[in-house]
């Protein structure tokens, strides 16, 4: 195979990995300031009636999916890299 298309491969999977980095960027410590008010898992808030449990399952859904979204993106990096550094020795 030609070194340049590894190359390019490389260059391709970096390119979308900043992509995906940029948009779902890495964890973030918490720094909000302020006191929250425990609330029961029951009880209703916001206009729409949502409980409190439906927006920790929804939030925690969302937690999760960021974590895969920037690891596959490290993941698309490394390759990347990898790809490029074989094109120097083929």
């Amino acid at each position: 195979m030609d070194p340049k298309f590894l190359t390019i491969a490389g260059l391709v999977l970096d390119i979308v990995d900043v992509a995906v980095v940029w948009f779902f960027g890495w964890p973030q410590p918490q720094l909000e300031t302020g006191i929250s008010l425990g609330l029961e898992n029951g009880t209703p808030f916001g206009p729409n009636g949502e409980t409190v449990a439906n927006h920790n399952r929804r939030v925690e859904r969302r937690r999760i999916w960021y974590k895969r979204a920037y690891i596959f993106g490290l993941v698309l990096l490394l390759t990347g890299f990898g790809l490029q550094l074989v094109a120097q020795f083929v």
